[in-house]
């Protein structure tokens, strides 16, 4: 079916006109917030405003419905002491040397300890690899948890030895039942309690209600859905004496002329006489160049055996890794600083 499509501005409003052999105006607000005016083909701008305009309070329902249900996605830090939980029990996250584990990453089970979380170090310094550990690990408790209790609730439908699986592949559903498949659980289910872990599958298949609706759609909306980064260095504060090591300037004054450390507003590398009439001097912070950046990108590096190598921010002799910032970053004009790419 042939379709077309246009944006235009209601207000302060971006809308998406899709036309195509319909006959018939509809309006969607997407899952991503996105407003859409479905059409046919001769749909004028001046229609699909005027039915945005009637619809105005159904829109604003549903953005507000999206921002009640929407997932929280909290962040965690690749840290000893970081929290992460499994079957409802909070696990403390531990980096431990290589030759201590069989495996990248496992969870285990201490009276004397409580739960923890076990990382190789090698594993942790790849931040990538962490997370794909991680979900791994996930997935790997949600399919031990299926084999156990999966059998008691398939036993309630028409297909008791259906195939039960967990899955990282999973984008837009916490579960998918399939008549031919089986039930495959979202790898960040690992996450819930027994008692909701049994409610979601019930939910799934249809089956009686055995735990507290509102609570696990309250508990998948703050389900952790991998989002992990190095914990920064805390950043000493600026004082009125944190002068510039260089030129001497001040905190919020900009840097005096020829200063090696000053960097130019247009272009973020190091400047010296690069534009004329002094239109790229930037203002000193407190702080050297870029390792504000490199706290929050987690960019960290020490020196090893072989040179630098990344590392974790809390390693001894963490550094900023400035190379890597200016390697993988780029400068924005606008704010004044290396952002990443998009």
């Amino acid at each position: 079916m042939p379709q077309h499509q246009r944006t235009l501005l209601v207000g302060d409003t971006a809308v998406t006109v899709r036309t195509s052999n319909r006959t018939t105006l509809g309006l969607d607000v997407t899952k991503a917030g996105g407003i859409v005016v479905r059409g046919p083909h001769h749909t004028t701008d001046a229609e699909a405003t005027a039915l945005v305009e009637r619809r105005r309070r159904w829109i604003y329902r549903q953005l507000n419905h999206l921002a009640e249900t929407s997932p929280h996605a909290p962040v965690r830090h690749l840290a000893d002491g970081e929290q992460f939980t499994l079957l409802g029990r909070r696990h403390r996250f531990r980096i431990v040397p290589d030759d201590a584990l069989t495996a990248p990453a496992t969870r285990q089970e201490d009276t004397e300890s409580g739960a923890t979380v076990l990382m190789r170090r090698t594993t942790s310094l790849n931040l990538d690899k962490a997370r794909r550990e991680l979900i791994n690990l996930h997935v790997k408790t949600a399919q031990e948890w299926l084999k156990i209790y999966g059998p008691y609730i398939t036993r309630y439908t028409n297909t008791p030895d259906m195939t039960l699986t967990a899955s990282s592949r999973l984008r837009t559903t916490w579960a998918r039942h399939h008549p031919d498949r089986g039930l495959t659980l979202h790898w960040a289910t690992a996450q819930l309690p027994t008692p909701l872990l049994r409610e979601l599958l019930h939910r799934t298949l249809n089956l009686h209600t055995v735990a507290d609706t509102h609570q696990l759609d309250r508990e998948l909306r703050n389900l952790w859905l991998g989002d992990l980064t190095h914990r920064p260095l805390p950043l000493p504060q600026p004082t009125p004496n944190a002068t510039c090591p260089a030129c001497s300037t001040p905190p919020g004054a900009l840097h005096a002329d020829h200063c090696d450390i000053a960097r130019c507003a247009l272009t973020g590398r190091q400047r010296d006489t690069c534009h004329p009439a002094d239109v790229c001097n930037t203002i000193w912070t407190g702080h050297y160049p870029g390792v504000t950046e490199c706290a929050e990108y987690g960019f960290y590096c020490r020196y090893g055996l072989d040179g630098y190598e990344p590392c974790n921010a809390d390693d001894p002799d963490a550094h900023h890794d400035l190379n890597r910032l200016y390697a993988e970053c780029r400068w924005d004009i606008a704010t004044q600083r290396m952002v990443l790419p998009v």
